[in-house]
Parts: C-alpha cells; structure tokens; sequence
C-alpha cells in the first residue's frame, strides 16, 4: 500500500551525513531554486498551451523516467508530477530554512523519525482547519529559546472547538490523556498507517472505536504543554513518523 520513494531527485542520505550536505551553501541554494522552478511550472495550470508545451520540454527529467511513455503523455499526468514532487521540495526546502535558521543538529533527530519522502496509495485529509504553526522537522524549543528538538508532527492552529477529524478510517487503538500530549487520540488503518492528534480539547471517540475518514473524532484545545490552541498531528508507518505533507493532501 505504500513504499519509500526510491528514485527521488534529490538522494536521501544518512542522518549522519546530511549536516555536512546541508550547510554546502551551494546545496541549499539548488534546493531554493528548485522549490522555486516546481511552484511556477505548477502554476502553469492557467497559462496557455504554448507556455505549458515550453515547461514540458525544458522539464525533461519528469518525462525521462522508466515509468513514462512519451506517446502516453497527458496534461493532468504532469499537473499530477508536479504536485508530487512540489510536496517533496516543500519538505526539503522547510529543513533548508531551519538549517539557515541554527537548527540543523544531528544529535537531536530521534530514532523514530526519518526526513525521507514516503508515498501511500491514498492519502489522508487534513485533519483540521487551521494554520501550519510549526511544521515536522528541527526547532527551537517553544519553553525554552535556548534550545532546539526534533518536532515529530505537523501543529495546526486553530480556535478552540474547531473540530478535529480522522484523517485516515480505522480503529482507534488509545485515547486518553498524559502530561505532555494533553488529550489524544491514536488510530491505526487497515494500510498499516497510524496517525496521532493531541492536545485536544474533548476527544469524542474512545479505545476501540471504528471510526470513518472524515468523522469528528475531537475538538482543538490546548491540553498538554502547549503554548496555544492547536492539533499536534502524527503521520505514522511501522512506528517511524514522516512529514505529514507526504501523507495528506493538501
């Protein structure tokens, strides 16, 4: 149902090997450029048919791959490449930004997350409407400026009460509450995917329920320690959590 990307533009590496990469200037420049060049040929979208024939054939290397015939080509197909590989660069282009930011430490990347691209099959809804406070990936610590952590998931801001809803179906494997999630819920879906949202203000399932893509499960709050009303929100795959923008559409 799903597998990691394995012919990603960009190499994935070792974790112990990418802060040497990152502060290569020059690579993070091509990162830059490249998020750059995939947002406006995205864009392209409403432009006319001589301005899109010239992206295609200045953009070879989306149309160079095994998978690709060239008499088989459509305008949706690369729309849809486009939005693919625009969300990698999104990924890769937020950790570009905290590794020019002082935020690039290999020490502080737990054992349980990987900044490698992942496809599924389907992928999950946004869980709640909001705002992306702070996304996966290296930050300052919100209690303590002076140090930085690993954030596991994807905070969206949004007023109390908002509801909050199951971005995959499945069953809910732990709702309750501790110290620092506040209240949460975890659920897991026939695909092996799990996915995590806390800080809730009311979770409105409970250990065992079934529950459908799209159902309110909670309503936004700030239990926990937080630092406002938000989701904290998990992508999960054989316990090692992802960037969430490879697991939702957005």
């Amino acid at each position: 149902m799903w597998e990691k990307e394995q012919n990603s533009e960009i190499k994935q590496i070792p974790v112990s090997k990418k802060v040497n990469i990152r502060n290569n200037i020059y690579y993070n420049i091509q990162i830059m450029f490249s998020a750059a060049i995939l947002l406006a040929c995205f864009m392209l979208k409403g432009t006319n048919e001589s301005t899109f024939i010239y992206a295609k054939e200045n953009y070879q290397e989306f149309f160079e791959n095994e998978n690709f015939i060239e008499n088989s080509f459509s305008y949706n197909m690369f729309i849809e490449k486009m939005y693919d590989e625009l969300q990698i660069r999104f990924g890769q282009f937020i950790e570009v930004i905290n590794n020019f930011s002082g935020k690039g430490k290999a020490d502080i990347y737990p054992s349980n997350v990987s900044s490698d691209s992942i496809r599924i099959e389907t992928k999950g809804i946004v869980p709640a409407m909001g705002y992306i406070s702070s996304p996966y990936g290296i930050r300052t610590n919100p209690f303590n400026s002076k140090e930085k952590e690993f954030h596991t998931g994807m905070d969206i801001a949004a007023p109390k009460g908002t509801y909050i809803k199951a971005s995959f179906g499945g069953t809910v494997i732990s709702a309750g509450n501790s110290n620092t999630a506040g209240n949460y819920i975890r659920i897991t879906s026939e695909n092996g995917i799990e996915t995590l949202y806390s800080h809730n203000q009311f979770n409105l399932v409970r250990t065992g329920d079934k529950v459908l893509q799209g159902q309110v499960i909670a309503t936004i709050g700030e239990t926990g320690l937080a630092t406002g009303p938000h989701i904290h929100f998990e992508f999960i795959v054989d316990g090692i959590r992802y960037n969430p923008v490879y697991g939702i559409q957005i």
